[in-house]
């Protein structure tokens, strides 16, 4: 079973790295998405505060409906407000609960003012007496602030000099921390001052709540379940990967192996009928061609052990033919039963059978000789056309006496071949002895050279009667003769042992068609020795 191969097949390498950017595109969506949901879920817990936007209530702020203002929503979870007068007392708190302590004027006056992108730098360092003294700068954004403040104070908390028109000499330890931005309980804490509907000074006090242990626990908690929902969608698709490699991998080698075991159980025809990766779909194609080989190779190796039995016996039935005629002849001579005028009738009938006898053993020992491995010929380098010619001049009276008429067309030049001269001699003795064997007297026979592209073609042709066709087939076969009767003269190995012996000389013999009057032609491929 011979399949197209011309079908284009991705490699199993490019399948698998086709794969494996999908997983990992998979596996990167997968980060993205738990990264942007954690991200999401961070920001809802460090929601940055939107003081401006409290800011920009300033309408609500100045018809007192303080209540209206979305302070959670705008500033975080935890945040609060208080609104003070001018003498600072409290107007409005958005959550009474908290801080139920009054700020004082001083802590007041100490609280930094609102200011997108403000920041606070405070930096210790010794003077010229070896003082250790504190600075305070506070930067504003120029739109709520005309300049920066800065406060030098003491280890005492004395102020050494500010570049404010505060009227203070000192502060509160309490003051110092609303000064630097160290705020008690957690919150950072802003102020704005705006004016009420009627005109009057109030003070708006925003409570923002600092980044706390709690929200700390909070983001630790988002990012082990982020890390935990990872590992699972991780594990999923490495599960998946692995199932889908499983597959593709198991399916060819599932195949293979049942194949295998079909084939050690005797089913040999089977084959496999895999389409799919390259390298797996070669390895299926590799295995029936092997299945193929090995099946033809069974089949060869049966017809070889039929022609064993069938060549053994020949050899028995040729054996025992001139055996049985020596074993009766000579018993009949050892007992007396031939007359005097006979007996030499019946001893050269015995001589004739041995002589017989001698050759077919020789015969067979030739035959058994060339199927051994190890045997080669003895080749040497000569001018085909000297040789043909010479054979042909030792052959020349001998066909003459036999009546046949011997035509030759060989080049002068020379054509050199390795041969073994002996063991082609006995190709052409074989076939020309076939010849004279079969034919009757008056016929011709063609001894033609000629080179063919890298080879020498050598025609030997008669123009007798013929060989049969259901003969033709199986002429090089052991044990064929003119007819298919056991009868006929000859041990049927003459053919193949030629066959044998052009194999052995790297070429090629076979029967080919009648052409002009000729009706029997052997053509004899040699390879032309290439001069160097």
């Amino acid at each position: 079973m011979k399949r197209n191969k011309s079908k284009k097949r991705g490699s199993f390498f490019t399948l698998l790295v086709r794969n494996y950017i999908v997983f990992t595109i998979a596996i990167g969506l997968a980060i993205v998405s738990l990264v942007t949901i954690s991200s999401i879920r961070v920001a809802q817990i460090l929601k940055e505060p939107k003081v401006k936007d409290v800011v920009d209530y300033a309408s609500l702020l100045s018809t007192e409906q303080y209540g209206e203002i979305p302070i959670e929503y705008l500033m975080g979870k935890g945040s609060y407000i208080k609104v003070l007068d001018k003498d600072n007392k409290i107007v409005y708190e958005s959550d009474p609960k908290k801080f139920r302590d009054n700020l004082t004027k001083g802590e007041v006056e100490c609280i930094q003012n609102y200011a997108p992108y403000g920041e606070t730098y405070v930096e210790e360092y010794y003077n010229d007496k070896g003082e250790k003294n504190t600075s305070i700068t506070i930067y504003y954004n120029e739109e709520y602030e005309k300049k920066d403040k800065i406060y030098i104070v003491d280890k005492d908390l004395n102020l050494i000099y500010t570049n404010t028109k505060t009227k203070k000499k000192s502060f509160t330890k309490r003051e110092f921390e609303y000064l630097t931005g160290e705020y008690p309980q957690g919150y950072d804490i802003k102020k704005y001052n705006f004016h009420d509907k009627n005109n009057n000074d109030l003070m708006l006090i925003m409570y923002v709540p600092t980044f706390r242990e709690e929200t700390m626990k909070k983001i630790d908690r988002i990012t082990i379940i982020t890390l935990i929902g990872f590992a699972i969608i991780y594990i999923i698709l490495i599960t998946i990967f692995i199932i889908w490699m499983n597959r593709k991998v198991k399916r060819p080698v599932n195949l293979l192996n049942k194949a295998i075991v079909n084939f050690k159980n005797g089913e040999r025809e089977k084959y496999l009928n895999y389409d799919g990766p390259q390298e797996f779909y070669d390895i299926c194609e590799s295995f029936n061609d092997m299945s193929r080989q090995l099946y033809e190779s069974e089949k060869k190796s049966e017809k070889l052990e039929e022609d064993k039995q069938k060549m053994l016996a020949d050899i028995s039935h040729d054996l025992k033919t001139p055996i049985t005629v020596i074993k009766g002849y000579s018993k009949a001579v050892c007992d007396n039963l031939v007359c005097e005028e006979e007996k030499n009738q019946y001893l050269m009938t015995i001589y004739k059978k041995a002589d017989n006898l001698d050759q077919l053993i020789n015969t067979f020992y030739e035959y058994s000789k060339m199927e051994h491995p190890e045997y080669k010929l003895t080749l040497e380098k000569l001018d085909i056309c000297e040789y043909t010619r010479a054979y042909l001049a030792e052959k020349y009276d001998e066909l003459y006496i036999s009546g046949v008429e011997l035509e030759a067309d060989i080049p002068e030049e020379p054509i050199y071949c390795n041969i073994d001269k002996v063991q082609l001699k006995r190709v052409f003795e074989n076939i020309v002895s076939n010849t004279l064997k079969h034919n009757n007297e008056g016929i011709s026979i063609l001894f033609e050279v000629e080179i063919l592209e890298d080879k020498v073609k050598i025609i030997i042709a008669d123009n007798g009667c013929g060989i049969p066709k259901d003969i033709a087939k199986s002429i090089f076969e052991p044990f064929v003769v003119g007819q298919k009767s056991r009868t006929k003269q000859g041990s049927g190995l003459g053919l193949a042992i030629s066959k044998k012996i052009i194999e052995g000389h790297e070429g090629s013999i076979k029967l080919i068609s009648s052409r002009d009057n000729y009706k029997t032609l052997f053509e004899i491929s040699l390879p032309i020795k290439i001069e160097k």
